[in-house]
């Protein structure tokens, strides 16, 4: 007869409960990573491969890689699927046209330093979203967190010069990702009305798809009017690592975990990304850390933390 395996910690034992919750929170954090990753990539190639071409061969090529394991259980979703496609469609438009499309076309002009500290402020957006759509209990220092956290982005663009605000000439890299900030906390916030009885990887596969639509007209235009694709070793590379390690992996990680312990809470670990992005951008990038980073994080570290810690 099997035993059932029992987990200790400090010569306690740990509950299936606590078990879990770690696990999700690993998923987590290795979500955050691979997010991280595809900034990196993206500052990598700028100028190179064209940002909108990009985004549109990556979610081409992971939704023929998922579809295989997908497309029975999509017949059989259908029904759901067709009930709720306003909420699939705005939950691609947000992701992947406005979250992820975006950050290409902002690392042509900004670091990734910069631009993995002004996405830092996620948290920051979905809570005032959160509070917005559904009206989840919002606290005196959640209000005041979320103060701080945009005092902390306006401190990043503006470099420690608030000449830079007053004359209204940020770096338009930094606006981007501010753009690509408030698209991925919008889908944050929309995965709550994501149907529970479909499977994540459905879900994924449906969003992926929608997506490819809605890219496509910016796909030709940028194509004719902008730059071509040009399907070299560094494109491919950039569209496989972008499709397999962040469309696939970082995504389906996101929307698991993201489901499990809800959306706030979540979007809470994005300071992970931050710290993943430097480490990165200095060793394989040799970009560097100036005192305004330092200061703009910290600030933005004190309104995420006021926002997401637990509310007596």
């Amino acid at each position: 007869m099997l035993k059932k395996i029992k987990l200790f910690k400090d010569g306690k034992e740990v509950s299936s409960k606590d078990f879990n919750f770690a696990w999700i929170f690993f998923l987590l954090i290795l979500s955050q990573i691979l997010f991280g990753s595809n900034q990196i990539m993206a500052r990598f190639i700028q100028g190179e491969v064209p940002p909108i071409g990009l985004s549109f061969w990556r979610w081409v090529l992971a939704t023929l890689i998922i579809l295989p394991f997908t497309y029975k259980k999509l017949l059989s979703y259908a029904p759901t699927l067709y009930r709720e496609w306003k909420i699939y469609l705005a939950a691609a438009f947000c992701l992947i046209v406005l979250g992820n499309t975006t950050i290409y076309i902002a690392l042509n002009y900004t670091t990734a330093i910069n631009g993995a500290i002004v996405s830092s402020v996620q948290p920051a957006f979905t809570f005032a979203l959160s509070w917005f759509f559904y009206r989840e209990f919002v606290s005196k220092s959640q209000i005041a967190g979320a103060i701080v956290a945009t005092l902390g982005v306006l401190y990043i663009i503006s470099k420690g010069d608030i000449n830079v605000l007053i004359n209204l000439s940020p770096n338009p890299g930094d606006i981007w990702m501010i753009i690509s900030v408030v698209g991925f906390s919008l889908y944050a916030v929309l995965l709550k009305k994501i149907p529970d009885q479909v499977p994540a990887i459905i879900t994924l596969n449906v969003i992926q798809f929608l997506g490819i639509l809605l890219l496509a007209p910016l796909y030709i235009w940028e194509t004719y009017y902008v730059q071509a694709i040009e399907f070299n070793q560094i494109t491919v590379f950039s569209i496989i690592w972008a499709a397999v390690f962040v469309a696939i992996g970082a995504l389906g990680l996101w929307n698991y975990t993201n489901k499990k312990l809800g959306a706030n809470k979540a979007s809470g670990t994005i300071h992970l990304r931050l710290i993943a992005i430097t480490f990165m951008a200095v060793v394989l990038l040799d970009e560097s850390l100036r005192i305004y980073h330092f200061i703009a994080f910290a600030i933005i570290m004190m309104g995420v933390y006021a926002i997401s810690k637990k509310q007596s």
